[in-house]
Order: C-alpha cells, then sequence, then structure tokens
C-alpha cells in the first residue's frame, strides 16, 4: 500500500506537470492533492520499515522509536499530509461549484493566482496544524503509529477536537456543494460553454471516494476524545 501510494502519486504529478497542456487552475489544485497523497504514502512508508525492522521484538525499541525524532517525523507528515488533502478536496469542490454556477460568467473566472493565494493560506494552516504536537500541543509519542492522540492537558483536548471538527465541516461543505452541483446540472435551463459538466461529475466520483476514505477515521477518533472508545488497546 505504501509502494503504490509513493509510485501512484509521484506518477500522477509528473502526468500534471509535464502535460503540454497549459496548468489550469483544476490541474494546479489537483498536483497539490496528488502531493498530500504522497505524503501520506511516505508516511506509511516509514510505519511500514519501522515495523519490518522489530518485526517480533518491538518492545525493545518502543522507547527509542516513539521518543525519537523518527516518530516526530512520521506524525509531522500524517497530520500534515491529511489536513492538506482535505483542504485540497475542499477548494477543488468549491472551485467546481464556482465554475458550474459561474459558467457563462467569464468576468468571474478564477484564476491561477487566486488558487495559488488559496493554497498558499492552506499550506501555512496545515504546517501549523502538524508542527504543534512537536511544542507540545498534543504529541506524537503516545502511540507507536505516531498519532497526535495524547489528550492529557485541555489544549491537546482542544487541539484535536478542533482538527476533527474541521474534518467535519470540510465533509459537510463537499456534501452540499456536490448537491448543488448535482441540481445545477440537471436543470433544464442550464446552459455550459465549457466542459465543466462533465469535469465536475468526475471528479465528484474521485473527490467523495477520497473523503469517504477518511471520515471512519474522524468518526473513531472522536469517539476516542469523547471518552467513549470504539477501538481500545485490547
Amino acid at each position: 500500500v505504501s509502494l503504490l501510494a509513493v509510485l501512484g502519486n509521484v506518477v500522477v504529478l509528473l502526468v500534471l506537470l509535464t502535460s503540454h497542456y497549459k496548468l489550469s487552475v483544476s490541474r494546479f489544485l489537483m498536483c497539490h492533492l496528488a502531493f498530500a497523497d504522497l505524503c501520506m504514502g511516505i508516511y506509511l512508508l516509514l510505519i511500514a520499515s519501522v515495523d519490518v525492522h522489530t518485526r517480533s521484538e518491538y518492545f525493545n525499541h518502543a522507547i527509542d522509536w516513539q521518543t525519537g525524532p523518527g516518530c516526530g517525523l512520521a506524525g509531522f507528515f500524517t497530520v500534515f499530509a491529511s489536513e492538506l488533502s482535505v483542504y485540497t478536496l475542499t477548494v477543488i469542490t468549491l472551485e467546481r461549484w464556482y465554475a458550474i454556477t459561474f459558467a457563462m460568467r467569464l468576468d468571474r473566472k478564477l484564476r491561477l493566482h487566486h488558487a495559488a493565494v488559496v493554497m498558499l493560506g492552506g499550506w501555512i494552516f496545515c504546517l501549523l496544524l502538524a508542527l504543534l504536537p512537536l511544542v507540545g500541543v498534543s504529541s506524537y509519542q503516545k502511540v507507536s503509529i505516531c498519532l497526535p492522540m495524547d489528550t492529557q492537558s485541555t489544549v491537546s483536548q482542544v487541539y484535536i477536537m478542533s482538527v476533527l471538527v474541521l474534518n467535519i465541516m470540510a465533509f459537510f461543505v463537499i456534501c452540499a456543494c456536490y448537491f448543488k452541483i448535482y441540481c445545477a446540472v440537471h436543470n433544464p435551463q442550464y446552459r455550459s460553454g465549457s466542459k465543466d459538466t462533465n469535469i465536475a461529475k468526475g471528479k465528484a466520483v474521485l473527490i467523495f471516494t477520497d473523503f469517504l476514505c477518511m471520515a471512519p477515521i474522524s468518526f473513531y477518533a472522536m469517539s476516542a476524545v469523547l471518552d467513549r472508545p470504539f477501538i481500545t488497546v485490547s
């Protein structure tokens, strides 16, 4: 899975960046999504390599691994990757909704520099979220897979709850936007001067399935934060 995630997203980036077609807003955003998923692949590769290295004797390596720089790096990758992926999925969905809604208004078309500003803000936000556990807000040292699971302090609980709530809000924004897109493209009065409708339908499947893969993680994490964990140590 790790190798497929890394290789698959590297191929996507190469195809998008080396294409002779002009870099559009849509392709620009897809590059960011591929990079985010590539970072998740790197995280999985780190965890898998440590698993192979410590097979059957993890108890001899647990403290060194969980308190060392490797676990911190892995944790940084997973939080940054997952949040950048969620952020980019939301932006792509909003961009498709905007393109469909204002398909005939060329004066209101989104430009590449608009998308660049939005993604710069997303990168800064996701980097801050990933850095906070490294400076004492929650911690990557609590579990062997280096997720920010430390909820000992109120600040840590607020951090984890905020991340989960943001992910849930993003999910509802995506659902609402695609419902509006569906209604718009099935409206008999709708006329598009471009391929926006076909693009929207294709990306709806891609984005919705991608986000559904993350939904169970948020669900189980939320239950753990509320002291009603569905998954326990045993």
